[in-house]
């Protein structure tokens, strides 16, 4: 696979809804290694999320859809569309229709992201139809950024869920930044874990249709330079009908 781990992150995700992985219990082939290192190139060429609430600058992103079928491996590219939460889920920016820049080619081709897409689908707890069916894949590269005019909220949306089955979340990088605690909370809103993501590819896969997560704004370390906190994050939900696809 190119991806693997001694961790049984498919229990605690039937256990408890969720779960983190730190860097050091992933295991990259040296291939992938050179193909993460490539992704990360992309993420200086994320165009500004206009839909922040208060105006910000500070979130760039761009987002793309696969097609995963799990009978063969195959990952299709799906046509782009514009986002959608609703304001259920979404307090702020839900119920608007936004219009996020596609992923670059490079990154739909990218081997290493790929695989982190087939990795963290083998750790659903999913029963026999579901392991066979289609899922879609959403996939958002986003990166922050903070100085001393501008804190930088990695969720300005607050506490929240994504609108998918499950969500996993992998942090790309992270410079002279200080804060970006994440919680996890159950559908009651109360808080049942935190912790920060600090080192590459430190990482958290949670039930998103049974869990509400959020992260605090980041600032940065040494005043003189801005902070960065960038992420990679999958939204999986089972794939409507007759999606229409062509080779990634």
């Amino acid at each position: 696979m190119g991806i693997s781990t001694t961790q049984d992150i498919k229990s605690e995700l039937s256990r408890q809804g969720y779960s983190l992985v730190r860097s050091g219990d992933l295991h990259v082939s040296e291939e992938l290694q050179q193909a993460w290192l490539s992704l990360l190139i992309d993420y200086a060429d994320l165009p500004a999320d206009e839909y922040l609430p208060d105006g910000g600058r500070y979130r760039r992103r761009r987002y793309g859809r696969f097609l995963f079928s799990p009978a063969n491996g195959v990952l299709s590219r799906l046509p782009h569309q514009d986002y959608f939460q609703s304001a259920d889920i979404n307090r702020v920016t839900g119920g608007i229709t936004r219009k996020f820049a596609p992923l670059l080619d490079t990154s739909f081709e990218n081997p290493f992201l790929q695989a982190l897409i087939r990795f963290d689908f083998a750790q659903f707890p999913l029963d026999p139809a579901q392991s066979r069916a289609d899922w879609e894949v959403q996939t958002h590269l986003i990166r922050v950024t903070a100085d001393l005019g501008e804190l930088a909220h990695p969720t300005p949306e607050g506490i929240h869920r994504d609108g998918a089955a499950f969500v996993t979340v992998h942090l790309a990088e992270l410079v002279n930044a200080e804060g970006g605690e994440v919680s996890i909370y159950d559908d009651e809103r109360r808080q049942l874990t935190s912790f920060r993501l600090e080192e590459a590819l430190d990482s958290y896969l949670f039930n998103d249709a049974t869990l509400w997560h959020a992260a605090e704004l980041i600032r940065p370390a040494a005043p003189a330079h801005a902070a960065i906190r960038s992420i990679l994050t999958f939204d999986f939900q089972p794939a409507l009908p007759s999606p229409q696809a062509m080779p990634a």
